[in-house]
């Protein structure tokens, strides 16, 4: 396997492996990142880490605070619901991170289609993707 130049220099951070860098580097700098509500960066970071079920909850939990804000969230809301559905597609291909976070995440992406629809004056397609995309919450 090759390594990245990261990787190659954590022997001259006396750390011993990746999984030591992770937990050293790359893992804090996420939930900084994330603590300072630099969403985008903390997700990336996480991906680094290898913590793919935490880019998967960091997304569905940005994805529903994006809903929620007045407006949409505006052009950050854009850039975000883009990483989640290249993240996304990309994480289904490989079979990362499967589960219900991933599918609050899709159901998420689905209602902002449906929102961004019926905004352009497209009701019917609004209600399209409401009715064959959104599935009820079961418990």
């Amino acid at each position: 396997m090759q390594t990245g130049a990261i990787e190659q220099a954590a022997p001259l951070l006396k750390l011993d492996d990746g999984h030591n860098l992770n937990a050293e580097i790359f893992v804090p700098a996420a939930r900084q990142a994330e603590e300072s509500d630099r969403v985008l960066q903390a997700i990336k970071l996480y991906n680094l880490a290898g913590e793919y079920t935490t880019v998967i909850n960091s997304l569905a939990t940005a994805l529903g605070t994006t809903l929620a804000a007045p407006g949409g969230g505006g052009e950050r809301a854009r850039s975000l619901e883009a990483a989640a559905i290249d993240i996304t597609r990309h994480y289904e291909r490989v079979g990362r991170a499967p589960g219900r976070a991933r599918d609050a995440g899709v159901q998420l992406l689905r209602i902002r289609e449906a929102l961004d629809a019926k905004a352009d004056g497209r009701v019917d397609r609004a209600l399209e993707v409401g009715v064959h995309s959104i599935t009820p919450y079961t418990c």
